[in-house]
């Protein structure tokens, strides 16, 4: 297999042109940290984009920051640090921030953050036959056309390669606490979520309720009051998030309207769900147990791909395919980027 390593957005777009014009597969890669989620691709090729490490500028007071996409997260986290903000996404270390966005991270903080979508203000992608196309602006009174870079989040390098990227940043929190019971369940969760003002997350699971707060001092005091009513929590100094399940062969990231999640899980005995938001980890160790959450899910209306292990995104029905099919042929005429890795091929 070729690998290409380009140093440049200009090296990007004569590599992409070239593997259009041959009929050449590419898998575009990053860190490699998300490389299990969506289905397998056959490639011919692997497009890297570690060396588009650059920062382009950083702005604290506008809390704008732009990078290229090969920037590791690590080194993003700490440049952002530095300024006393960050970029709320929880991602590895080791990935590149351009592969975050293409893999389409859940934000586990989204109840107080947002998603990661709402960070994106503008995108520079090169398309599968090597055009440059930029979507979004750094202001608002520039911003003109469709919203591109929203497409692009979660799209697993099939529309593109995504080379330079502007976020929205926010402050880091003056106090942030991680509150603890080894009770769990959902409905303690509801209760909980209910009780505190706008908690950064609640992490439900069978036999354990992590409740993540962040703000200002007084504020924390009173949302750690306020979930102190319902049950009696301890505190942990312990990462959060802390690793999902990282003994599991096979986990599958869940999503439903919130109003379901309960109907999604139940009779599950391991899970972790983000009360509020309608997404839950379940680990898995045969391809059986997750083809039958898959039905469940669909019967919900949600889906349930797998993002660490086998078992890609199952078989469900492409929501739109005729939009999808036109996107991409939009996108990627000759249908090089990452064939098979979502719905369509």
């Amino acid at each position: 297999m070729d690998l290409i390593h380009p140093h440049s957005k200009r090296d990007v777009m004569d590599a992409l042109r070239g593997a259009s014009a041959a009929d050449t597969r590419v898998l575009i890669v990053g860190g490699r940290q998300h490389i299990d989620k969506g289905n397998p691709s056959e490639a011919d090729a692997e497009l890297w984009t570690t060396l588009l490490d650059d920062r382009i500028a950083y702005d604290p007071a506008e809390m704008l920051c732009v990078v290229e996409a090969g920037m590791r997260v690590h080194d993003l986290r700490t440049m952002l640090a530095e300024g006393g903000q960050e970029w709320p996404v929880d991602g590895p270390d080791d990935a590149t921030v351009g592969g975050v966005i293409a893999a389409g991270v859940t934000t586990v903080r989204q109840l107080r953050v947002g998603t990661m979508r709402d960070t994106i203000v503008e995108m520079e992608v090169v398309t599968g036959d090597g055009r440059l196309v930029k979507s979004g602006a750094r202001t608002v009174k520039n911003v003109t056309g469709y919203d591109v870079h929203r497409l692009l989040t979660g799209s697993l390098g099939t529309l593109g390669t995504i080379v330079q990227i502007a976020l929205k940043v926010r402050p880091l929190p003056k106090t942030a606490r991680t509150l603890v019971i080894n009770e769990g369940g959902l409905e303690l969760g509801r209760r909980v979520l209910d009780a505190v003002p706008l908690p950064s997350a609640v992490l439900a699971e069978p036999d354990r309720l992590v409740v993540r707060l962040e703000g200002w001092p007084e504020e924390v005091e009173e949302q750690a009051a306020a979930a102190r009513s319902i049950a009696a929590f301890g505190e942990t100094e312990a990462p959060f998030p802390e690793a999902c399940f990282p003994d599991a062969t096979t986990v599958a990231e869940a999503a439903v309207v919130p109003s379901r999640l309960a109907q999604l899980l139940a009779g599950i005995d391991r899970y972790r769900a983000i009360m509020g938001v309608g997404v839950a980890w379940v680990p898995f160790e045969d391809e059986g147990a997750l083809t039958k959450l898959r039905a469940r899910a669909a019967e919900l209306g949600g889906i349930a791909p797998a993002i660490r292990g086998p078992g890609g995104l199952g078989d469900a029905p492409i929501p739109a395919p005729e939009v999808e099919r036109r996107i991409r042929a939009a996108m990627d005429p000759a249908g090089i980027l990452a064939p098979g890795r979502t719905w369509s091929t």
